[in-house]
């Protein structure tokens, strides 16, 4: 540090030259140490090699020879660090243009919604009962109906509503296209009191849609596409299943490229921020991200940590995730088809290896580099070894 004895004394040219270029220095560091995208976003991020990224391609060629000796069914992974994608590979025969079935992953998509409303004033307090939020549907009792007076929306995105739901994909009438699914949502027997037991619930992130809706008197396609995804240049999206009313279900359904799942984890780690445009309050991630009835849950995001270091995630049936490292600047997606096993074992081991290859001590060069880039180009052609529904199927459109 340069200090000035006599403040008497101007300092030369030359000094303040040097603070100038020292202060830009660290402001330059510090700027490029955060995560965020320094160019403007299109319809797709920009590649790097890893080693130029301070990531190890010699571990990720390793994670990669270890799915495709398992002959994983995995239908893409990216990966990318301060907003450059180190690793991009598809199932052959699929490429970037494809959108993927979500299933749950939707319920983190339909939590940003809910932080796009707290942004816009629509939503002041997530501790608001759901009952002030939606109208009641028509033909649901009085004594049911006065269950959505009990339970707030932060107790339905915590997946702490205390209703007696039993998740059961197959046999659960809330599935049902010729459903009222608000109806049966609401109309639930309580088990424990709103925010005290956690209780995964298909049911739960349904309310979750129903309050967005309601809110906007828009489908939750509608009011993502005008506020999210037109915004973010995403390209090749859907969202299925509506009920009988038309509506569309908070927590399942919506299908996207992996890209743009990417895109959903770099706007959280850039606290809401997107091309200069504020998409919601830089304050929410923490919100969605802080735990609530569970320890491993927020406001419809997973909160998990591997070798000491926390992330936050997306997570779909059969191994559909958006992944966010913050304090490696990492985000990363993977859409897959995995059996029960299969999915507790694969993105474990994807995270591991994501983790460590940030963590390695000396990056590989343009050699590694170059051996990665080949096995990228190979693709995966792992086994599908679980049923398919129509849904399962990657679409081009």
């Amino acid at each position: 540090m340069i200090r000035i004895i006599n403040r008497h004394v101007k300092p030369s040219a030359a000094t303040l030259i040097l603070v100038l270029l020292s202060t830009l220095f660290f402001i330059s560091h510090a700027i490029a140490d955060d995560g965020r995208c320094r160019d403007i976003v299109g319809e797709n991020f920009d590649t790097a090699m890893p080693s130029a990224e301070n990531i190890s391609s010699d571990r990720l060629s390793s994670l990669i020879s270890s799915l495709d000796e398992a002959r994983y069914d995995v239908r893409a992974l990216l990966i990318m660090r301060d907003c450059k994608i180190v690793f991009e590979r598809y199932k052959d025969g699929l490429g970037r243009q494809y959108n993927h079935a979500m299933y749950s992953a939707t319920k983190s998509i339909s939590s940003t919604l809910v932080g796009i409303l707290m942004s816009q004033g629509k939503i002041r307090d997530l501790d608001t009962p759901v009952a002030a939020l939606i109208p009641q549907p028509p033909g649901l009792r009085g004594d049911a109906w006065s269950n959505a007076g009990r339970v707030t929306l932060r107790n339905f995105m915590q997946m702490g509503s205390g209703f007696d739901y039993k998740h059961d994909p197959v046999n659960n009438p809330i599935y049902g296209a010729r459903q009222d699914r608000v109806a049966l949502a609401i109309g639930q027997k309580f088990i424990a009191a709103p925010g005290t037991r956690f209780n995964y619930s298909d049911a739960d992130a349904l309310m979750t849609g129903t309050v967005i809706a309601s809110l906007t008197d828009r489908s939750l396609l509608e009011f993502a596409r005008s506020t999210l995804f037109a915004p973010l240049q995403m390209s090749n999206y859907a969202w299925w299943f509506p009920d009988q009313g038309g509506r569309l279900p908070g927590g399942w359904g919506l299908r996207l490229r992996p890209m743009d799942m990417l895109k959903i984890g770099q706007l959280y780690l850039q606290e809401g921020e997107w091309n200069g445009a504020r998409i919601f309050d830089e304050k929410y991630p923490q919100l969605a991200w802080t735990p609530g009835v569970s320890n491993r849950y927020g406001l419809h995001w997973w909160i998990g940590k591997v070798k000491g270091v926390p992330f936050y995630f997306a997570s779909g049936f059969k191994g559909q995730r958006i992944y966010v490292f913050p304090s490696l600047r990492v985000v990363a997606a993977l859409t897959s088809s995995l059996s029960g096993k299969e999915e507790a074992a694969v993105p474990l081991n994807i995270v591991t290896a994501i983790i460590e290859s940030v963590d390695a001590a000396s990056p590989a060069g343009a050699e590694s580099d170059a051996r990665l880039l080949e096995m990228q180009k190979a693709g995966f052609r792992g086994e599908t070894r679980v049923r398919q529904d129509d849904q399962d199927a990657p679409r081009r459109f």
